[in-house]
């Protein structure tokens, strides 16, 4: 996603999307650590009939616009985002909000996914803090029988400013992947890729926000000047 001012707030998909949030510790099990960028990655079960929730958070020293930027960059989404093979917008972005079309890979013999993606860009002032929350619009186009459309997941990612001047990350998910989901294959890849998917993103998105495109955006047309802090 390179400025195309493509706005998606899009999400990395395959198999993941938004639950209730929740903070750690409230039904929140820590499945996967990454020291590195520092990410932690939990999940909640959601019961038998139902894939686990997952949140990732980290703490990095960026800036909200420029985390903004990568996440409003559709084109170059592929470079970062978990399995994710192309991104589609579906009708020109109208201001904050959008549709797109995810289409992510699945190892053979599973079939590769798409989902149609409902997303809204929110603006917190007094905190200066950005959310990207997204939901699942199946019926927005029709489904291509090459793939299996996902009939149901949300998630969100929210950057908010921290006094210490870095800024917490978070990205939410749940969803349905689609298919056979009794499957002991699909149900073992969801399995894994249900906490490493997040996690890979993770690592993804700090390695982009760091690109001179991303790091110094300031996005005047989508962000409120309180939430534009300068370049580092």
């Amino acid at each position: 996603m390179l400025l195309r001012r493509a706005p998606l707030a899009a999400l990395a998909l395959a198999a993941c999307a938004l639950a209730a949030a929740g903070e750690p510790g409230d039904g929140w099990v820590e499945r996967a650590h990454d020291a590195a960028t520092g990410t932690t990655v939990y999940l909640r079960d959601l019961g038998p009939e139902r894939f686990p929730a997952f949140l990732a958070i980290a703490r990095w020293p960026v800036r909200v616009a420029a985390l903004t930027a990568v996440l409003l960059d559709t084109e170059h989404m592929p470079e970062w985002v978990y399995r994710t093979r192309r991104v589609e917008p579906l009708a020109p972005p109208a201001g904050r909000s959008g549709v797109s079309r995810v289409i992510s890979s699945f190892p053979w013999p599973l079939s590769d996914r798409d989902a149609v993606v409902a997303w809204r860009l929110e603006v917190d002032t007094a905190r200066g803090a950005v959310a990207i929350i997204g939901e699942s619009a199946p019926d927005r186009v029709p489904p291509d029988p090459a793939l299996v459309r996902m009939p149901s997941f949300a998630s969100s990612w929210r950057f908010t400013p921290l006094a210490d001047g870095q800024v917490e990350v978070r990205f939410e998910g749940q969803g349905n992947p689609g298919g056979a989901l009794d499957s002991a294959l699909l149900r073992g890849f969801v399995a894994a890729t249900v906490w490493e998917a997040p996690l890979q993103t993770m690592v993804g998105l700090r390695a982009m926000v760091e690109r001179p495109a991303y790091r110094d955006a300031t996005l005047p047309a989508v962000l409120p000047e309180s939430v534009r802090e300068p370049p580092r």
